[in-house]
């Protein structure tokens, strides 16, 4: 969405609030943190799940750059229940507010090609398996292996997967491809 869209997010607030078993997933864009974590104070209170890479993490909700635990804990702070920071090739950190995940890269078959639409891959497949009832350690070892088969493509959607094809990379995960806590 665009710079121009303040009172769309009013009324998206709006609408959460008055349906509160309505789940919110929030993945802000450059104009959304632009705007500055108070004009989106209500989008973060009432999303379900936030999702950013690691230097938007730490614009939104302070902290060190060095320490993801204090990252993850600052983007707490902000109301989320569930919040995901994706490191790029050291892959992606979760909590849930009381246990913390970590999930390294799927390994790429080859060199990507493109990283168009890799953190769009990642969080279309994290939500997909949390909306099929899946727990968040599960959703965290789909979204690395989307995002991996979209850099191998040139363009944001070519190698989007179905959850067959997903399901069929998992099954052939090398050992070191584990969610684990921390």
């Amino acid at each position: 969405m665009g710079c121009d869209a303040a009172a769309y997010y009013e009324q998206l607030v709006g609408w959460l609030d008055a349906e509160p078993t309505v789940r919110f997933a929030f993945q802000p864009g450059t104009f959304q943190i632009a705007q500055g974590v108070a004009a989106m104070r209500g989008l973060y209170r009432r999303a379900d799940l936030l999702i950013c890479n690691r230097e938007e993490a730490v614009e939104i909700g302070g902290g060190d750059h060095g320490s993801l635990a204090e990252i993850l804990e600052s983007l707490h702070r902000l109301g989320p229940s569930t919040v995901v920071v994706t490191d790029g090739p050291e892959g992606a950190y979760a909590s849930d507010g009381s246990r913390r995940y970590r999930v390294p890269s799927y390994p790429d078959p080859s060199p990507p090609t493109e990283r168009t639409g890799a953190g769009d891959a990642f969080s279309s497949a994290l939500v997909a398996a949390l909306v099929k009832g899946l727990p968040l350690d599960t959703a965290l070892a789909w979204a690395p292996v989307n995002a991996m088969s979209v850099v191998q493509e040139v363009g944001s959607q070519t190698g989007l997967l179905g959850e067959s094809t997903l399901l069929d990379h998992l099954k052939v995960a090398p050992e070191s491809y584990a969610v684990t806590t921390w």
